[in-house]
């Protein structure tokens, strides 16, 4: 890639259309942080300039310079650059960014190396800094006084004194002769950079000039104030006024000095310059400019808006490109459950692209100067939900689009119409609920099928500012602005738990992916992980200086992931077990509002104020690879690998057990790599299994292993599968996971059949086993000898599989509906599951 940017600088003029084609498809991939695989959006756009031959637009934006063809405004290539960033030579070969002590470094452009460093002593430089036209001189200012250094030596040349006040901003003319600055003393002066003396103030009284700018001539000076453009003649010294109707935050002048092109927040205009008339107004920015560039030959002017960048035919007023792709600050980033779309929000628009792909999928939007925050997807992910003033929205999401539903306004009678809108919603893991908490409410507030209001959860003693179910969804965690942490029985709506330990408030919750440890994030910069059987807990004391913004767990557990406030650009990654750090990466250069993991885990994305989204291999990021394969499959040590090992393995899955021989690999935990490495030992030569699978069916159950656990192993072993193991390693779990697949086969009946129950006669109490060969919705209905209904059992959903021991099976007590104890004699039971019904006999003998 580097190869490519420099080819791109040094030979402006070769092939453009060619590179054009080449690199249009991969911009998403280019200079991206280590460890991360994609980026979303391009940042926000800010300013920019043409290159010599007006053959390429240069733009800087949020995450670093890029590079299009003014022709077809396809991308040639991006320079990433971080957070220190200040601005670009006129040549586009060097920037400047801000180095350590308060220094200004001189970086080449194509390679980032330092050529100078500035003993600048300037903390806030970026509005006080000018290059000159060709690139060779720097002028910051520096307090009262403006220094002069050369940007081939880094030698201080002079230093311009006159000013009483700070220096607020300062301009080279294109002859490099005059320099230009206004300080907060109110004036604006002109100053002869040979021999570094003051020439002239224009302006005894120039309060509100934030911009100055020389015509290409060198004859006139434009400074901007409020809705004001005041042109001087320095020659004569006469003033040229030409006024607005709103405000302007960027100005720029056609290289023949006879257009003008200004913009704010309130538009885009082209005026004469000679005698200060209106032109057009350039229809199309909404929220103001970030940058204004007229090309060489002055026939094209460029224009940036934060998330807009288009190019207009200076003569008619008629645009003739727009460049797609820049976005402003990410609020919030959500993934469907089904890993497909990724969502992401800010100001007045919601963002849809394919995560595997980049592929943009659609734009949602309302109306202008809104803001979408609070992102969350329902279960079956044909609804999201977000928050916008005045209320909650709701959208229909489908393949590749979504359209609006309807707006939740209010709730027990209060509206949700506030600046301060929902910090967070969540939906419930079966959909049946949508949670909101509001960080100016003390209470959780509840909707039935995000429609109804149905419940409140009111004990916190200040706004609720995070929320998270647990993933059966009966128990909702919630942190507060009062420092606690609140765990509430949904069905109930009452609080079952109550943690305190943070000194401050409470910014961030959630549950890990079993519902055992809570991780909270604070104000107080530590992570407290809670025990929620125990109530024990452990801190973490993160580094932060802005508090801990927001976790996420990794799919297995292991891994807690936090942002940090306002100042921190940083993904920091904690070792649950340990409390130790594993990683700390850096890779966007605003704060990161947001990290989530993909359904499937392999995927981390970060969504940052910079206007982009960053996707990350987390299983490549953390460096996991699976620990190599020791000869210990045989855990019951009776000298063949069977079926009984992978039994023994299975009793104890999921507990951290350093002395037990079902730690196949020795990772001081009993999970799915011991599960494929035993499973993989039976089908080597001497291994192969001593128990066909049909006949080892009641013992796999009397060890709780099922279909369904069988699947869940399936899962987490694909889902682990395309780690960069040793090929050893990676072949060894395929092995495994295709005797899983036969296991799991094995598992599943051929029919669908209702077996006896047992016990048979029984006092008081029997079980029911059946086998599903489909999955269904099951009912048992009990009946008296002469067809009279006395009992309804409804199980529920049930996965295809074998429900024969007595945690599976169904299970009745001998009572009626009523609760009353049956008498002797004979009852029969019917099956009902899909399509298949079938009946048994049993007697109750008291």
């Amino acid at each position: 890639m580097k190869n490519i940017k420099i080819l791109l600088l040094a030979l402006p003029l070769i092939f453009p259309l060619f590179l054009s084609s080449v690199f249009a498809e991969d911009y998403t991939r280019w200079d991206l942080p280590e460890g991360a695989k994609l980026r979303l959006g391009k940042g926000y756009a800010g300013n920019l300039m043409f290159s010599p031959d007006g053959k390429q637009l240069i733009v800087e934006s949020s995450i670093g310079v890029w590079f299009y063809d003014t022709h077809t405004g396809v991308e040639l290539d991006l320079i990433a650059l971080d957070s220190t960033f200040i601005g670009m030579s006129p040549d586009a070969r060097m920037y400047i960014s801000l180095g350590p002590d308060d220094t200004i470094q001189v970086r080449d452009l194509t390679t980032g190396s330092v050529q100078v460093t500035l003993e600048a002593n300037a903390p806030n430089v970026h509005s006080s800094v000018a290059f000159s036209a060709d690139s060779k001189m720097l002028a910051s200012g520096v307090g009262e006084e403006i220094h002069l250094w050369s940007l081939t030596t880094g030698e201080q040349k002079a230093t311009f004194t006159g000013h009483t006040d700070y220096i607020y901003t300062v301009a080279f003319s294109p002859d490099g002769t005059t320099l230009a600055s206004r300080g907060f003393d109110d004036t604006i002066r002109l100053w002869d950079v040979a021999t570094a003396t003051h020439k002239t103030t224009l302006s005894e009284y120039a309060h509100g000039y934030y911009r100055l700018l020389f015509s290409q001539d060198s004859s006139k000076l434009v400074g901007v104030t409020g809705s004001t453009i005041v042109l001087w003649d320095l020659a004569t010294g006469k003033q040229q006024k030409f006024r607005t109707s709103s405000s302007i935050n960027r100005i720029a002048l056609s290289p023949d000095g006879n257009t003008g092109a200004s913009g704010g927040y309130g538009g885009l205009y082209l005026w004469n310059t000679v005698d200060g008339t209106y032109i057009t107004e350039l229809s199309g920015h909404l929220r103001g400019i970030g940058g204004l560039a007229f090309s060489p030959d002055g026939t094209t002017l460029a224009s940036s808006g934060g998330d807009t960048l288009f190019l207009w035919d200076v003569k008619s007023g008629a645009r003739k490109l727009t460049i797609t792709g820049h976005t402003i600050g990410v609020a919030d980033i959500a993934f469907s459950p089904d890993g497909n779309t990724l969502v992401a929000s800010g100001w007045e628009e919601i963002h849809l692209w394919d995560p595997a792909t980049a592929e943009y999928k659609a734009r949602l939007r309302l109306r202008d100067w809104s803001y979408y925050s609070s992102l969350a997807f329902s279960p079956d992910g044909n609804t999201f939900a977000c928050y916008s003033n005045p209320g909650i929205f709701l959208w229909n999401v489908d393949v590749d689009s979504a359209s609006y539903i309807t707006t939740l306004s209010g709730y027990g009678g209060e509206s949700l119409s506030s600046s301060r809108g929902f910090t967070e919603l969540a939906f419930s893991p079966d959909g049946q609920f949508l949670a909101g908490a509001r960080d100016s409410n003390t209470a959780v507030h509840l909707w039935r099928s995000g429609r109804t209001q149905v419940a409140a959860f009111t004990g916190h003693a200040a706004g609720v500012t995070s929320i998270d179910f647990s993933h059966d969804g009966r128990i909702l965690v919630s942190g507060s602005n009062d420092g606690t942490v609140r765990l509430w029985n949904v069905a109930s709506a009452t609080q079952i738990g109550l943690f305190t330990g943070h000194t401050n408030r409470v910014y961030t919750v959630a549950f890990n992916p079993d519902a055992s440890v809570i991780a909270s994030g604070s104000k107080d910069n530590t992570i407290i992980l809670w025990d929620v059987d125990t109530q024990e807990s452990r801190s973490i004391h993160t580094g932060y200086i802005d508090g801990v913004n927001r976790l996420a767990f990794s799919i297995d557990g292991r891994t807690l992931v936090s942002c940090g406030g306002y100042s921190d650009i940083s993904l920091q990654f904690w070792d649950v077990a340990t409390g130790e750090m594993k990683l700390n990466r850096t890779g966007h250069t605003a704060r990161v509002r947001n990290a989530i993991f993909s359904p499937d885990g392999k995927t981390l994305a970060s969504g940052s104020w910079d206007g982009t989204v960053l996707l990350w291999d987390f299983t490549d990021l953390l460096d996991t690879n699976v620990v190599p394969v020791q000869h210990a499959e045989d855990v019951n040590r009776d000298g063949v690998v069977d079926l009984q090992d992978l039994i023994f393995v299975a009793a104890q899955f999921g507990h951290p057990e350093r002395e037990s021989d079902a730690d196949v690999n020795a990772d001081g935990v009993v999970n799915i790599e011991d599960i494929l490495l035993v499973a993989a030992a039976l089908e080597n030569g001497d291994g192969a299994p001593s128990i066909e699978l049909p006949n080892a069916i009641g013992a796999i159950y009397q060890a709780r292993l099922s279909s369904e656990k069988v699947q869940q192993w399936l899962t987490q072993a694909k889902q682990m599968s395309r780690r960069d193991l040793p090929r050893a390693t990676f072949q060894t779990f395929q092995k495994g996971i295709a005797m899983l697949e036969q296991l799991l086969t094995a598992l599943i009946p051929k029919k669908t059949l209702l077996l006896p129950n047992y016990p048979n006669p029984f006092n008081p109490e029997t079980w029911i086993p059946y086998q599903l060969a489909h999955s269904a919705d099951v009912t048992l209905r009990i009946y008296s000898a002469n067809g009279h209904k006395i009992r309804t059992l409804k199980l529920g959903y049930k996965p295809a599989g074998i429900y024969q021991n007595r945690s599976r099976a169904a299970y009745w007590d001998g009572k009626n509906e009523r609760g009353e104890p049956m008498a002797s004699g004979v009852y029969f039971y019917t099956l009902s599951a899909g399509s298949v019904t079938a009946t048994q006999r049993m007697v109750i003998r008291k």
